[in-house]
């Protein structure tokens, strides 16, 4: 009989159960790491698309001199995604910097300055935040500087294209 237990082999009910114990640490610890990775990337990658946003709205003024952004935003409105949608079109400017048709006579043609990231038509969810906690974009211009900021906004914040005057 005592030869019999010595031969047999294996890994105790203990052993096992203390090796399940640990690989489940493991794995949530592991978990929540990528869990942590990823929230961060979204979170960066939002900040990257309102650099890009900014870098547009900036490149739409210089070039069309309309520093009000009345020519992209819907009747005038405030509306930030207005203003991402209407960077994402083509504008025809006459020589006064009124619309135009394209072919009119004296129009250029103007953008589009930001490209629909999957090729569709122009929209605001193409350059919609990815970060859940983000809701939308608050977009500051400088009139006098001709230039833009643009951030994500996070809960309570609020959603608006704000005109600055100076610097």
């Amino acid at each position: 009989m005592k030869k019999m237990l010595k031969n047999q082999k294996g890994f105790s009910l203990v052993e096992l159960l203390i090796v399940i114990a640990i690989m489940g640490v493991l794995a949530a610890v592991a978990f929540s790491m990528f869990a942590g990775v990823l929230g961060n990337s979204k979170r960066r990658a939002d900040e990257r698309t309102a650099d890009q946003i900014a870098k547009a709205i900036t490149a739409y003024m210089v070039d069309t001199g309309d520093i009000d952004l009345s020519e992209i935003r819907d009747d005038g409105s405030d509306e930030v995604e207005s203003v991402i949608e209407g960077l994402q079109e083509e504008i025809w400017l006459d020589s006064t910097g009124e619309k135009a048709t394209e072919g009119a006579e004296g129009a250029k043609k103007y953008g589009p300055y930001l490209t629909p990231k999957d090729g569709s038509d122009p929209s605001y969810e193409a350059y919609a935040p990815q970060w859940d906690k983000h809701k939308g974009y608050y977009i500051k211009y400088f009139k006098d500087l001709m230039k833009a900021d643009v951030e994500p906004v996070e809960e309570g914040g609020s959603l608006e294209v704000k005109v600055e005057e100076g610097t």
